[in-house]
């Protein structure tokens, strides 16, 4: 017996081919982000795994009665490129609407042009309107932006169509406006907004048909039912599914999923299946569990999640999401020196919600994640940071700055004495620093939104995201935001605040990787770890930094296993 076992052992040991998925992989050049492995143009694969990583002739020779693959000897293989933040819900119902917004959008069904102006936009609307056959079929458009577009109101959207529900949906995705029609068909009327407070009042207008931010949440289950149906949600979800995959995106992660295990049903039955291009990382928000429970019972229900996931669909354990202050597309941030016009931002959730709910996860030992946009938001973070700190000390805490649109300087000596890392959104810089310069925000701040250089100077872990639908989940193009930095009026906002093309490589792969405690099994090209590569035409490190949007992902191969765009 004893040598039966020695004989098996040895026998997979030297049969290390015996999978017909392993295979020694060539390449044109490969970028391990491993100082290990520098100038390699090889990789064994072996089952789901990186074997060894080295030089085609080393390979070769080493192993060889292995597969050789040069399908890919003119491209160039990077680490798998991880989305940290991408909201596949709001993906879902944006790929199934008309989209209307301030840049292009290229999505695997249609392409539509981006429109920067309140004539453009009534007219591209109204041309959708008037091309839809079925009155009983409402308009549902995503992408409106009111400093590009203009204030819109229920009597603009009246006049569009008094028969036809129409429904649109801010860019932020923190704001909905409806025509009569639609709000009749969501059966919206003023009692649902009974039970907002003052403040949160001045953001909601039944009137105006205009629901924002605490407003919003409290018309969300009515409109739901509809934009998140079954059928129309599936739908998207698919559209997405191959929208993330011709993206180059291995694995992605969405901090901050609905409380809802009907809608997760159809993310795990479009995501969980073995033939999905990408593994899917979910992690819970408080605050929509705190419109369903107490904050005494937000632990328990965190758990619950941990059994929701199906397949290639997984919930973090110790993950959670929290928020401060609102949209940055609407801009709802709370800013410490306020804006031009005088307007104030919301609080997503009350300071002693916050301060509870950070206690009891910081105390239970979760790393969290939590949504900022203004810098007195950012105050607000590190403030409950710092106490929780002082009071119950903890090491490798990995809390992370998600989104970090607007911060001051000072804030980022703090931010590395407490040990937050980011994960930055940089297309708000191409999209939104030049106008908020001159509307809303002012110049200065707004040339250094989403400083990303102070905080790679600073030694600060640094991931990008796209928060999808607020950017194109295109890891390329959020590296060539946060490279370049070029705005609409064609000037770089801020050239202190960019970073190199390896640091933002890092910061769609490795650093992605570490901001969802992964990175021993992610984001490098290292034995050991998944082999999950990106492909493509070039080489981001090498190109010129202003073509980095431009090269092509020629497919990717996600735990051993190839997908062809």
């Amino acid at each position: 017996m004893k040598n039966l076992i020695f004989f098996i052992v040895l026998f997979s040991f030297n049969t290390l081919s015996s999978n017909p998925t392993d295979r020694i992989v060539i390449a044109k050049e490969i970028v391990t982000l491993d100082d290990r492995y520098q100038n390699v143009d090889a990789i064994f694969i072996k089952g789901n795994k990186i074997h060894t990583v080295g030089f085609k002739e080393e390979l070769l020779k080493r192993f060889p009665d292995v597969k050789v693959d040069t399908a890919n000897e003119n491209n160039i293989i990077v680490p798998g490129f991880i989305e940290h933040h991408i909201h596949p819900l709001l993906a879902g119902i944006t790929m199934n609407s008309e989209i209307v917004a301030i840049d292009d959008w290229d999505v695997p069904h249609k392409i539509s042009a981006g429109v920067r102006d309140r004539e453009g936009y009534l007219d591209r609307l109204t041309t959708i309107e008037r091309n839809m056959s079925d009155l009983e079929k409402p308009l549902v458009s995503w992408g409106f932006h009111h400093y590009f577009h203009g204030k819109l109101t229920r009597q603009d959207l009246d006049q569009i169509s008094k028969d036809r529900p129409i429904l649109i949906i801010h860019r932020s995705f923190h704001e909905f406006i409806m025509n009569s029609k639609a709000l009749s068909l969501f059966k919206i009327t003023e009692d649902d907004l009974s039970d907002l407070n003052e403040e949160e009042k001045k953001h909601a207008s039944f009137d105006e048909g205009h629901f924002a931010e605490r407003g919003l949440i409290a018309v969300m289950p009515k409109v739901m039912k509809y934009i998140a149906a079954p059928e129309r949600i599936i739908a998207g979800l698919q559209i997405t599914e191959k929208y993330v995959q011709q993206h180059g995106i291995t694995l992605i992660a969405n901090p901050g999923s609905m409380y809802d295990p009907k809608i997760q049903q159809a993310k795990n039955y479009v995501f969980g299946d073995e033939d999905t291009p990408f593994r899917s990382l979910f992690i819970p928000s408080a605050l929509y569990m705190l419109e369903h429970t107490d904050i005494s019972n937000l632990i328990e229900e965190t758990e619950k999640h941990l059994s929701w996931g199906q397949g290639k669909v997984e919930f973090l354990p110790k993950h959670i999401k929290l928020f401060t202050d609102g949209a940055m597309y609407s801009q709802n941030m709370v800013l410490r020196d306020g804006y031009l016009d005088g307007h104030q931002g919301a609080w997503l959730m009350e300071n002693d919600i916050f301060k509870d709910g950070f206690r009891l996860f910081w105390d239970a030992g979760y790393q969290i994640h939590v949504h900022q946009n203004g810098d007195a938001g950012l105050d607000r973070l590190l403030d409950v940071l710092d106490e929780n700190m002082q009071r119950n000390p903890r090491k490798d805490h990995r809390t992370t700055v998600v989104h970090f649109g607007y911060s001051a300087f000072d804030q980022i000596e703090r931010m590395k004495r407490l040990g937050v890392i980011v994960s930055a959104n940089p297309y708000y810089v191409p999209v939104l620093s030049d106008l908020y310069s001159r509307k809303g925000v002012g110049y200065e701040r707004s040339q250094q939104m989403v400083r990303l250089g102070d905080v790679n100077r600073a030694g600060i872990v640094l991931s990008l995201h796209s928060d999808m639908p607020m950017a194109p989940a295109s890891p390329l193009v959020l590296m060539h935001s946060a490279v370049n930095r070029v705005n609409y009026a064609d000037e770089v906002a801020g050239p202190n605040q960019r970073i190199s093309a390896l640091t933002a490589l890092k910061g769609v792969t490795l650093n992605s990787a570490y901001t969802l405690g992964i990175e021993d099994n992610y984001g490098s090209i290292t034995p050991g770890k998944f082999a999950n590569f990106t492909i493509l035409s070039e080489n981001p490190l090498s190109i010129d930094p202003l073509r980095i949007d431009q090269i092509n992902v020629e497919g990717t191969i996600v735990e051993g296993r190839l997908f062809q765009k």
